[in-house]
């Protein structure tokens, strides 16, 4: 998957978990799952994350190679421990993408080695789209009406989410000003 279907199905799919589990639709969860379903591929220099990783890309992927490693449930599981240590909405949502970005990667043409490192094999899909596909595009439009549909008007988790960023953002501006009164008192 290209990354902005990455980042629509997982953004999807992680709506529909707030829907079914009354699980708040809070800004830190939609920022951890736009994260995770990107970090699988910091195997690949080219990605868009990969492109913005200070050359650790380069490292992964000349170690592991891409599709490698980092797309596993070893990897994912690790992620999620280290999530759940410091539990928060952004944390469970990064652990959310990361496993909806594997979850996308099984159902391309090549696929994910699901047990590595423990096995290398490559699971093979019932169903595969090719990447950079019409299949993948008609995929992001249907993601994209459903994260419209989910969050305007099923679940209105609209309403929590502009609530939510309302807070961060007046959170942040009360620190910036604590920030210049120490400063100023220097």
């Amino acid at each position: 998957m290209r990354y902005k279907t990455h980042i629509v199905s997982s953004l999807t799919l992680g709506a529909g978990l707030s829907i079914i589990l009354s699980y708040p639709f809070h800004i830190a969860y939609v920022i951890g799952i736009s994260f995770g379903s990107l970090l699988p591929d910091i195997d690949e220099p080219k990605s868009f994350i990969g492109r913005r990783s200070f050359g650790i890309a380069n490292y992964v992927k000349n170690r592991y190679g891409h599709r490698g490693v980092t797309h596993s449930i070893f990897a994912w599981i690790l992620v999620s421990l280290i999530s759940f240590i410091y539990l928060s909405p952004l944390t469970v949502g990064i652990s959310l993408g990361y496993f909806f970005h594997l979850l996308g990667d099984f159902f391309s043409v090549r696929s994910i080695p699901v047990l590595a490192p423990f096995n290398t094999d490559y699971a093979k899909p019932p169903f595969a789209y090719k990447t950079g596909s019409l299949t993948e595009d008609i995929l992001l439009y249907i993601f994209t009406f459903l994260l419209f549909y989910f969050v305007f008007i099923l679940g209105q988790l609209h309403i929590y989410l502009v609530q939510s960023t309302a807070e961060l953002i007046v959170s942040t501006v009360h620190i910036l000003f604590e920030l210049l009164h120490i400063i100023n008192s220097l």
